[in-house]
């Protein structure tokens, strides 16, 4: 798959080389398509979701973000050792195996995992597992352009919506204004505020979750510092929103406007930047190690 420095001998052994280069080559074009034949219905139905639900639309840019970590880390595949191995044969059964359940069941979920997996199979089997430690990072960020089943979405976002509500109703109460709950309904004596699932947290938080794993990743080795990083990543998204659902309640007393239309908007967009300052600020005092992209493990 990777073009390998070679010493320069005779000019009769450079050709057997160039014939293995060129196999594994059009070994994995073949099957790429094979790959795109298999999984044409979910990929499509994949790239559809990305772009029409807002709350995932982050995983279109993660497959080109895979690919720079890809060719940050060109040289050391070029150093790399090709020595397939066949334990990715099995992660390859495995993958194929979660397919064919996700196809049964009509769970495009499982049938997306599959496809990742099932890369990740291809790359340890006929590569070696030097060459897939060096592309796990790039294999693992594509789970996270993978949208959570509605199930699993509406269980998270239901309990965050309270969540958000509940703290919000608080800051509210210590500006001293005359608030009321009533589930993620917030009363107010000039207006009504509902918390609805974009105003949980739940939209941020997919997105923010995905920066969380860049973020811990780049600026920490240790695994518990990268685990806490991300696991933060839900408590300041939920308080976050909670204070823009606050905030939307004392400007709306001044100005109406300013919680609908352009004003809503900005505020979430404002909400996100500052949940990311604070995540990164919260890595930043943990102590942060940077590594080059050019690493040649896995991290």
């Amino acid at each position: 798959m990777w073009q390998r420095s070679m010493k320069k001998t005779e000019p009769k052994s450079q050709y057997p080389s160039a014939i293995i280069m060129l196999s594994g080559k059009v070994q994995w074009l073949i099957l790429c398509l094979l790959l795109i034949v298999l999984y044409r219905d979910v990929l499509l139905k994949w790239g559809l979701d990305l772009w029409n639900d807002d709350n995932y639309s982050h995983g279109l840019l993660i497959p080109f973000i895979s690919l720079y970590f890809i060719k940050a880390r060109y040289a050391s595949l070029k150093q790399a050792a090709i020595c397939p191995n066949n334990r990715g044969l099995l992660i390859v059964l495995a993958g194929l195996l979660l397919f064919i359940l996700g196809s049964v069941g009509a769970e495009f979920f499982s049938q997306r995992l599959s496809l990742i997996v099932v890369l990740y199979g291809l790359i340890s089997f006929l590569e070696g597992g030097e060459i897939a430690g060096i592309l796990r990072f790039p294999v693992l960020l594509l789970f996270f352009a993978v949208p959570l089943p509605y199930i699993l979405y509406d269980a998270a976002a239901f309990p965050l919506k309270l969540y958000a509500t509940k703290i919000a109703v608080k800051i509210l109460a210590l500006f001293g204004m005359p608030v009321f709950r009533e589930g993620n309904i917030v009363h107010l004596p000039h207006t009504t505020l509902e918390v609805v699932d974009a105003c949980s947290g739940i939209r941020s938080l997919m997105t923010l979750i995905t920066l969380a794993f860049l973020l811990a990743y780049m600026m920490h080795k240790s695994i518990f510092k990268r685990l806490l990083i991300m696991v933060l990543a839900i408590p300041i998204a939920v308080l976050a929103n909670a204070g823009r659902v606050a905030l939307n309640g004392i400007l709306t007393k001044y100005n109406p406007a300013w919680g609908e239309g352009f004003w809503h908007e900005f505020s979430g967009l404002m909400v996100f930047v500052i949940s990311f300052g604070a995540l990164w600020g919260i890595s930043f005092l943990l102590g942060h190690h940077r590594k080059s992209t050019t690493m040649t493990s896995g991290g």
